[in-house]
């Protein structure tokens, strides 16, 4: 039977998928490797030494929990900020304030990380603009950077572009003629939100935060530069691993560790997003 142009088109899907997984399993056999001493080498036999040294190191076990919550809080706080932005892009009336949001998304979005974490870096200095604001308000300067709180906000500045974009679409396909049938039964404006439109969006809510929990769980720039060496992320330390040792084998089982961890969330998180979009899906038919 002759092929359709759409079949076609899923092969290119299957061979990226294929290499993906093929070097995702190649990842994993080195895991079970362990390394040639005084060497970058590895050689079996094959064996779980790597993962009983990395759940027994307490370093590497506050690294994972420090950065299952970390990423936690700064998709709390990407949702924050970012669903009254989605909101106004979607129902603002104002032209120039939804192209102001977007520009500003935008311009933030087509930035380097590397530009974004240096930018940070001044901005939050202690020479820089905010302890120059502190201490004209007759206050002492305050340490920004080498700490959590700029990690934090940069790591939320970076994602904040692809959750809002990501939930701008959500919004928008909820009708605001519901919002003002709401309001003509006598609904305040809060109310119409917090009852029609809310509850439409979470769906859409779900799926943007798997995304900022994605891309906050696996920070390593961020962290790199503004964390000073005192906020430790996993993705940091499995790099400080293959820097200073070059025990790839060790670092292989630390990153497969930390992929297992880092998909549970994200499962319970896809899990929760398919029955709110069958339940609200069905509503709203």
């Amino acid at each position: 039977m002759r092929q359709t142009p759409v079949l076609w088109l899923i092969w290119p899907l299957v061979a990226v998928m294929a290499v993906f997984f093929l070097a995702l399993l190649r990842f994993a056999d080195v895991s079970l490797l362990h390394q040639i001493p005084g060497t970058a080498m590895f050689e079996g036999p094959r064996h779980l030494g790597n993962y009983a040294d990395t759940f027994a190191s307490p370093l590497a076990r506050q690294a994972l929990l420090d950065t299952l919550v970390l990423s936690l809080e700064i998709t709390a706080l990407t949702i924050l900020a970012g669903y009254p932005l989605a909101y106004l892009m979607a129902r603002s009336p104002s032209d120039v304030l939804r192209n102001a949001i977007f520009f500003t998304l935008i311009v933030t979005f087509l930035s380097g990380g590397i530009t974004r974490a240096y930018a940070w870096m001044l901005v939050l200095g202690t020479t820089g603009p905010v302890n120059g604001l502190i201490q004209a308000m007759g206050f002492e300067r305050v340490r920004l950077i080498n700490n959590q709180f700029g990690v934090v906000i940069s790591i939320v500045h970076f994602i904040l572009p692809f959750f809002v974009l990501t939930l701008l679409g959500a919004i928008k396909n909820i009708p605001a003629t519901l919002e003002e049938a709401a309001r003509s039964h006598g609904a305040s404006r809060w109310e119409a939100f917090r009852t029609v439109t809310l509850p439409l969006s979470v769906p859409g809510l779900v799926s943007a935060s798997l995304l900022a929990f994605t891309l906050a769980i696996s920070s390593f720039l961020f962290p790199l530069l503004l964390g000073g060496g005192r906020v430790q992320m996993f993705a940091n330390l499995i790099y400080d691993r293959i820097q200073s040792s070059f025990d790839m084998p060790t670092a292989a089982a630390m990153a497969m560790i930390f992929l297992i961890f880092a998909l549970i969330p994200i499962a319970l998180l896809n899990l929760i997003r398919g029955r709110l979009s069958r339940r609200f899906g069905g509503t709203r038919r």
